[in-house]
């Protein structure tokens, strides 16, 4: 199974329009998902829940006591006047493609380079390991901690999610 370019820089264009419009570097979970629904009113406040998760997931934010806090510097975004984002960002993504986005993003590796990465961890065991296990040995091999997707990914291995 080969994978497709994932959205980590449109995704942290839009982490950083929020914290550019609100000139902080900490917002509570409430502020970052009412900026997506009602100021820049990209998506439905369900949405900008999963927005949250996937931002946390991808490590562009962390997550502390009901806070949201940058990962990323914001002076390194350089985000167009007219920017909207695409309404694929906002469609649920696979595991696997959380598990690239994240690696991309922690490690600062190419997203092109990750996928031929996996796509190459999944050649060499012939297709017989499902995509995620072929991921976690990647970012082991990379040094990347995914240990927040283990949980999802013994679901889906087990078929019980």
């Amino acid at each position: 199974m080969k994978y497709g370019v994932v959205h980590v820089d449109e995704l942290t264009k839009v982490v950083a329009s929020v914290f550019k419009k609100k000139s902080s570097s900490e917002l509570s979970l409430k502020e970052f998902e009412f900026a997506l629904s009602f100021d820049f009113k990209w998506i439905s406040p369900d949405e900008a829940s999963r927005v949250s998760d996937m931002a946390i997931e991808s490590n562009i934010v962390y997550e502390q006591d009901g806070y949201i806090n940058l990962n990323i510097n914001l002076d390194n975004v350089s985000i167009p006047h007219d920017f909207k984002p695409s309404d694929e960002l906002f469609k649920e993504k696979s595991t696997i493609e959380q598990i690239m986005e994240y690696i991309t993003v922690t490690m600062n590796i190419d997203k092109q380079k990750v996928a031929s990465l996996i796509n190459g961890k999944q050649e060499e065991y012939s297709e017989l390991l499902y995509p995620e296990v072929s991921a976690i040995l990647v970012a082991k091999e990379l040094g990347c901690d995914i240990t927040p997707f283990y949980q999802k990914i013994y679901k889906k291995i087990l078929q019980y999610d």
